[in-house]
C-alpha cells in the first residue's frame, strides 16, 4: 500500500505528458485496488478495481500505438468475460471468475506491451515491458495466495507473497518511469 501511495503522489506530481495521462488513471486506480486488497481485506472489489488499472493501461497502451481505443477495449474484455461465464457455469465461485476476467486483461495487456517494444524498440517501451513482467509475476502471486485455500498449501502461499513483494514495488517504479518521470540517460538520436 506504501509503495502504490509512493507511487502515485510522485505521478500526480510530476507526470505532465499527454500520452502519460492514462498511467497516471491506473496509479489511482492501483491505489484504490490496495485500499481494498490491504485495509479492508475485500478481495472481489480489489481485483474488480485492478480491472480498471488494466483498462487504463490498455488506454495508455491505444494511445502510443495509434490503435482505436474501444477495440483494443473489446480485445481485452471479451476474452475476460468469456473465461468468466465459463468458470462459473462450471461451478466456481464468483472470486475465481473475477480472478480469470482479471488474468485475461494482464495477459492482453502484457502481450500488448511485448508488442509495442517489438514495434518501436525503445527504452521507454523496454523499460514499461520490464514493468508488466513484473506486474504479472506479482499479480500471479497474489491470485495464487488469495486462491491458496482451494489451490495450494500454506508454505507455497508464503512463498507467493514475498514473491508479491518482490517485484511489486520495482514494477510499479519501471511502469512509472516508463513515461519519462525518472532521470534515465536520454537514448541517442540516429
Amino acid at each position: 500500500f506504501i509503495t502504490s501511495a509512493v507511487v502515485t503522489a510522485f505521478g500526480l506530481i510530476f507526470i505532465r505528458k499527454e500520452e502519460s495521462r492514462f498511467v497516471c488513471i491506473a496509479l489511482i486506480f492501483t491505489l484504490t485496488a490496495d485500499v481494498f486488497f490491504v485495509l479492508v481485506n475485500k478481495f472481489i472489489f480489489g481485483v474488480a478495481v485492478f480491472i480498471l488499472v488494466q483498462l487504463a493501461y490498455t488506454a495508455h497502451f491505444s494511445y502510443l500505438s495509434g490503435k482505436a481505443l474501444w477495440k483494443e477495449i473489446l480485445k481485452r474484455i471479451l476474452p475476460g468475460l468469456a473465461g468468466g461465464v465459463i468458470v462459473l457455469a462450471l461451478g466456481a465461485q464468483v472470486k475465481l471468475a473475477v480472478t480469470v476476467l482479471y488474468a485475461c486483461s494482464i495477459a492482453v495487456n502484457f502481450a500488448h506491451a511485448i508488442e509495442l517494444y517489438i514495434q518501436k524498440r525503445s527504452k521507454a517501451q523496454l523499460i514499461l515491458l520490464l514493468g508488466f513482467i513484473l506486474l504479472a509475476v506479482g499479480d500471479v502471486c497474489v491470485g495464487l495466495r488469495n486462491l491458496s485455500s482451494d489451490f495450494v498449501t500454506a508454505g507455497f502461499a508464503k512463498v507467493c507473497y514475498f514473491i508479491t513483494w518482490l517485484s511489486y514495488p520495482p514494477s510499479q517504479l519501471l511502469i512509472l518511469a516508463s513515461t519519462g518521470v525518472l532521470p534515465l540517460k536520454k537514448e541517442k538520436q540516429d
